[in-house]
């Protein structure tokens, strides 16, 4: 009888000896992956921020390029009721290459006698505003940036859970030698097993961070 306990001791010390070990090098692939996460989540706001930069300073220039644009077009318009061919031309020749071609589109419209054409090039289609649409891209990725700059945190929120849980077990581990009961230790290890077995497999389908999602 003394044989079969002492058995059983070797087995709860031989499990629980293995246990540890697998929740030691899970503890130190959770902590690995989180610092991966909180840096990949680093540079991604860092992208976010250079995108937002980028999407002010195209709304800018855009602003800059309109009034030029609409400053000229007066000019212009003036130059044409006073039928100055030279300095219409001079005013001309210093619009932006899209003003230029909805200038010559609305003219093909002949505005000063057509009712139905459009009040000024502004309306039209033709007038791209380049940089304008340059911002939306950069504020369009600028929000993809973020999004997976959370994600990366969530994940690694989710990495340092399972690291606390990992601990936790890790404790109970390390109190079944101080226990005399056999029964409180093998009850102890099969919770402590069973914490164990379903946190690796949620490890298992976590995301793996590398260097290339830098």
């Amino acid at each position: 009888m003394a044989d079969k306990t002492l058995h059983i001791d070797q087995k709860i010390e031989i499990i629980s000896a293995i246990m540890l070990a697998v929740i030691i090098v899970a503890i130190a692939w959770c902590a690995y992956q989180s610092t991966l996460w909180n840096g990949i989540q680093t540079f991604k706001l860092h992208e976010v921020n250079s995108n937002d930069l980028q999407f002010v300073l195209k709304n800018i220039q855009q602003g800059q390029y309109s009034t030029l644009d609409s400053m000229t077009f007066i000019e212009y318009v003036n130059a044409l009721h006073d039928k100055n061919q030279k300095l219409s031309d001079f005013y001309f020749a210093r619009f932006s290459p899209e003003m230029k071609t909805t200038v010559q589109a609305w003219m093909e419209t002949d505005p000063l006698n057509n009712p139905n054409a459009p009040l000024h090039p502004f309306d039209m289609t033709q007038y791209n505003r380049t940089f304008m649409l340059e911002a939306q891209a950069f504020d369009k990725e600028s929000q993809l940036q973020l999004d997976q700059a959370q994600q990366a945190n969530k994940n690694s929120d989710n990495y340092i859970l399972l690291t606390v849980i990992y601990s936790g077990v890790l404790f109970i581990g390390g109190i079944l030698g101080r226990i005399f009961s056999r029964s409180v230790r093998l009850s102890l290890l099969i919770v402590g097993l069973g914490i164990t077995v379903v946190a690796t497999v949620l490890v298992f389908f976590m995301p793996i961070a590398s260097q290339s999602l830098f």
